[in-house]
């Protein structure tokens, strides 16, 4: 353990000086003038610190008085740069080193390691040459000093075993140990170090009849000669031994530094934990080998029941933090123990299933709903793992979103199995008033749609009907009727329409030929369009499979396409028939129609399909997603494609089976 002393002036010059030599050393702070003072009396140091910012004269006395009662210690002269050369030229003080601390909190502390170095070097050569002589308990006396002595050793040891017997609390374990090590040894001074489970420092938990200012400050390094010496030895270290091999600057130093004769290790599973230094007795007599190993023994149980103690409270400390997270989550979390008890349900998962989480826990598979009990037993026993599936449970009143999973230990075996679970009820319950309000919004829009495709035949039937009376002898009144026949056969063919998307039709199949279905859609378009004769060109050639449809559905069907292709323009409108060449190796019969239908560059021809795509651009007929409803209720497929010269609709039937074919 290396010392060290900081004299300021300056409380926060004096705490940085302090700062940049923790936690390494065991730093004491003190005023310029109390160098002599600020250490009880047989306390060596090994380095002291002296803020000569700024140079005064109490400066210049506290390192001429340091220098002069304490010879075999460095003395550093904290200063700046600039005032530490002025000193040298004025040759007004002169230090072992110069500490410059002008710069950075890093830079100091750089400048402190070579000087912390070279006192540890001093410690490194003494314990290689203190490995090559055997550490041997002080020879001399019986083994045991008597029967008394073994009867109080041995009634320490019961009592501090019974005290310590079922307790996790640190703090009773190391009192237990302690007044155990003083009702054994009589000793007038004790100090207990420990150090946690990963750290590299020992520092006092327990001490008697030591200074404040020692037990308040005290260290030792896991790297210092008397923590390095009792984990290589693994025995008691006693000050007569060291002095007799002569081992006096490292190990016994550490020991005399807590006002100790002897130290005893605290081993777990070979790694040593604490450290037992016990100062002399109140008689003043030496201790024997017996009563060191009774330290010992004592020391060994204490260890044992120390690392216990922090086990059992790291484990608690897990517990309560794992359990925390689970009460904590915002999903629900039930496990499955191998013997078919629940071991958790975590609060979130008992207000979902509506159970009481005290009750359920410990209890079988059966107090939870059905099916989550099935679920987890066939995860456990059979491996049947689920992700994100969706149940519904207690009646239908909750809809939960689940996952299961094996449990394994760090070896691989088979511990239980896990369920989460997620309430989504309100989630569907929101969804489903989304649905309803697109389904009205859609509702409302195809209201508009039909609003806006009525007016105008309606108009002509409303001045049709105005002055027919008048005009009834007018040659020209023919005229007028034909004109109000064909927007009543349009307003017909919207209704048509609208209905093959709102419910489905009905279905009066039978076997036909392709050329039948053309004709009856050829009939149905010229009662629209007078001129649609002239500019749709039929392709329908060769020996073609017949088809069972309903022929009335698929002429309504093919004739809203070839509208559609029609459009307000002159462009013509080709049909063609064959047979395809399906992906799976079938061979439907396939009505071409291609059209001059234009279609913005971006957008795909599949959308023609979409009534909600439709109804979004007032601009597109209804005719190709009604036609898709229509084949699809007669076992057929509607596909539509972009080619160079416009759009390509798909028709694929399959082929009614006829045995003279084959």
């Amino acid at each position: 353990m290396i010392t060290a002393v900081v004299l300021s002036e300056d409380r926060q010059r004096a705490e940085a000086l302090q700062a940049a030599l923790s936690p390494a050393v065991t730093v004491f702070t003190g005023r310029l003038d109390s160098s002599a003072s600020v250490l009880p009396e047989n306390i060596p140091v090994d380095l002291f610190v002296i803020d000569g910012e700024p140079m005064t004269e109490a400066v210049i006395r506290a390192v001429e008085q340091t220098r002069a009662l304490h010879p075999r210690s460095l003395v550093v002269c904290a200063a700046s740069e600039e005032t530490s050369e002025r000193a040298r030229a004025e040759e007004a003080v002169s230090p072992d080193f110069w500490l410059i601390t002008t710069g950075s909190a890093t830079q100091v502390q750089a400048q402190i390691g070579p000087l912390l170095a070279l006192v540890a070097d001093g410690y490194r050569r003494e314990l290689m040459e203190a490995e090559t002589e055997a550490v041997a308990l002080p020879g001399g006396g019986p083994s045991w000093p008597g029967d008394g002595y073994l009867a109080t050793t041995e009634h320490s040891l019961y009592r501090m075993i019974r005290r310590v017997a079922g307790s996790a609390d640190l703090e009773e374990l190391f009192t237990a140990y302690c007044d155990a090590v003083q009702e054994a040894t009589r000793c007038v001074s004790y100090c207990l170090l420990w150090r946690e489970a990963e750290g590299k420092e020992f520092v006092v938990v327990r001490a008697e009849g030591l200074p404040p200012l020692l037990r308040d400050a005290t260290r030792l390094q896991a790297s210092d000669p008397l923590p390095l010496c009792l984990q290589r030895n693994r025995g008691v270290v006693t000050r007569e031994n060291l002095v007799a091999n002569r081992l006096r600057a490292g190990i016994l130093r550490d020991i005399e530094l807590i006002g100790g004769v002897l130290a005893v290790p605290l081993l777990s599973q070979g790694v040593l934990r604490g450290i037992m230094v016990v100062g002399p007795k109140a008689l003043g007599t030496p201790y024997t080998a017996a009563e060191a190993e009774g330290l010992f023994t004592l020391s060994s149980s204490a260890a044992a029941a120390v690392c216990q103690a922090e086990l059992h409270q790291e484990l608690a400390a897990r517990n309560k933090y794992i359990a925390q997270v689970l009460s904590t989550m915002e999903s629900g979390v039930i496990t499955l123990g191998t013997e078919g008890k629940v071991e958790v349900c975590n609060p979130y998962a008992a207000q979902v299933l509506n159970l009481d989480a005290e009750e359920c826990v410990g209890g079988n598979l059966r107090s939870l709903p059905s099916p989550l009990g099935d679920y987890l037993y066939a995860c456990l026993v059979h491996g049947e793992e689920r992700s994100r599936e969706e149940v519904v449970v207690l009646g239908g009143r909750v809809v939960l979103r689940i996952s299961t999973r094996r449990l394994m230990d760090a070896r691989g075996v088979l511990i239980g199995s896990m369920l989460l679970l997620e309430d989504i009820t309100t989630e569907r319950a929101l969804q489903e008033e989304r649905r309803k309000v697109e389904r009205n919004e859609v509702i409302n829009q195809i209201v508009a749609r039909v609003a806006h495709e009525l007016k105008n035949p309606l108009v002509t039937v409303h001045t049709f009907a105005e002055v027919m009376p008048k005009q009834f002898e007018d040659p020209e009144f023919g005229q007028w009727a034909e004109l109000v026949r064909r927007d009543v056969r349009r307003l017909d063919d919207l209704v048509t329409k609208l209905m093959s998307l709102a419910e489905s039709p009905g279905s009066d199949q039978q076997v036909v030929q392709i050329p039948e279905i053309v004709k009856l859609a050829m009939t149905r378009l010229e009662q629209l369009d007078e001129t649609a004769s002239t500019r749709v060109i039929s392709r329908i050639s060769g020996d073609l499979p017949m088809v069972r449809v309903d022929p009335s559905v698929m002429a309504a069907a093919l004739s809203h396409l070839l509208r559609f292709g029609l459009g307000d323009t002159q462009e013509r409108v080709t049909i063609e028939a064959k047979l395809y060449n399906g992906a799976s190796g079938d061979r439907p019969v396939a009505l071409l129609v291609r059209a001059a239908a234009a279609l913005p560059a971006d957008d795909d021809p599949q959308k023609l399909l979409d009534p909600s795509y439709v109804l979004e651009h007032p601009d597109i007929d209804l005719g190709p997603s009604a036609s898709q409803r229509l084949i699809e209720s007669q076992g057929g497929v509607l596909e539509v494609t972009r080619e160079a010269s416009g759009i390509l609709f798909r028709i694929l039937l399959p082929p009614y089976p006829d045995p003279a074919r084959f």
